[in-house]
């Protein structure tokens, strides 16, 4: 299947990327961790308490527990000990490489089908606005749904792999087969395909939304551009680059573990790459952090409210009045008219990203 030159040079590759492998990925870990948590306790503020936005939270919920225990594996398999790591370690390191292994394509996986449901959502918020009314039951449900899925689907993973004294070959055969089958189809191509398939249609819907805007701010001249309108623009632009990173690091995966079922000689290029899938997964989960920031003014005022202490806001005239940035509503007590009480208050209403 492949040349003697091809595999020469894969081995190299991985043999010299494997010398520094562990030295890039442990500091992006750590950086990756603190971003997903503080994207959590944005997420979790008052202004961000959405349907939508509680999807993005357990997004990064999952995404840190892939980082945490990426960060232990890559510290001592890369860093304390040669790139060779599962030669000649104790029992308890290699079991502990297995539960990294299984715990990590499981949390990995999570997220990527949260994207999928976040995405059907956002399409179906869109196209039937005012049929269709999401609330934070529904959305935990389905979150659980889908978690308990994913976990009912890696249990032949989970039974595929056990410590040895010997070096194993992969046999193609048995619960290994099925476990690359089930990761391939159901935990790679397929939420790829509804990624792709739900972005394309938020795509057309905000397109054919904006024509319809345009013709009506033709014919009647007091309709002006909306806030409303620009948030979902800009949340589906977020959304459609989350699909375009996930389709760059998922799909060779899992057209690599369908090819795995063929012709077993694929395991070799399939794990000589296991490193660079590795690093592009966790790079992957720290641009959505980076998304976020460029694209929402207000989760960066959420940030920079959460994270500098309020002197240094006043030094640097950071402003973090969020007043403008939100939805609000008034609260009009019933009160005498001479009540001071009678000034109207306004209340923010949570938006997403």
């Amino acid at each position: 299947m492949f040349s003697n030159f091809s595999r020469e040079f894969l081995v190299r590759f991985s043999e010299d990327y494997a010398q520094i492998h562990g030295r890039i990925v442990f500091p992006i870990t750590i950086i990756g961790i603190l971003t997903s948590i503080v994207t959590i306790l944005i997420l979790n503020r008052k202004t961000f308490q959405t349907p939508t936005n509680l999807i993005l939270q357990h997004v990064a919920f999952f995404d840190t527990i892939v980082l945490f225990s990426y960060n232990i594996y890559s510290f001592y398999f890369y860093i304390l000990h040669d790139p060779n790591p599962f030669v000649g370690q104790s029992q308890f390191w290699i079991r502990f490489a297995i539960f990294h292994s299984n715990i990590g394509v499981t949390a990995h996986s999570i997220a990527l089908w949260l994207t999928c449901l976040l995405a059907i959502i956002r399409y179906t918020i869109i196209s039937k606005p005012k049929r269709v009314q999401i609330n934070f039951t529904h959305v935990t449900i389905l979150i659980w749904i889908f978690a308990i899925i994913v976990c009912l689907l890696m249990i032949p993973s989970y039974f595929a792999w056990k410590t040895v004294y010997w070096i194993s070959q992969v046999t193609g055969k048995g619960l290994e087969k099925i476990s690359f089958g089930i990761i391939a189809i159901c935990l790679k191509i397929s939420p790829v395909i509804i990624l792709i398939l739900f972005s394309v249609l938020l795509i057309l819907n905000i397109r054919n939304a904006r024509k319809l805007r345009e013709r009506l701010r033709h014919r009647y001249s007091s309709i002006k551009s909306s806030s409303n309108f620009k948030r979902e623009l800009r949340t589906t632009t977020m959304l459609v680059l989350i699909t375009l990173c996930t389709v760059f690091v998922e799909l060779p995966q899992g057209l690599l573990l369908i090819a795995i079922g063929f012709d077993k000689q694929f395991f070799v290029l399939y794990s000589h790459l296991g490193d660079f899938w590795d690093i592009s997964s966790i790079i992957s989960s720290f641009i959505t952090f980076i998304m976020y920031c460029l694209m929402s003014q207000q989760f960066r005022m959420e940030m920079i409210s959460l994270l500098l202490p309020e002197f240094l806001i006043q030094k640097f005239h950071l402003s973090t009045n969020r007043t403008s940035l939100s939805r609000q509503i008034s609260l009009k007590p019933m009160k005498s008219q001479n009540s001071p009480s009678n000034i109207p208050k306004t209340r923010d209403i949570p938006t997403d990203l």
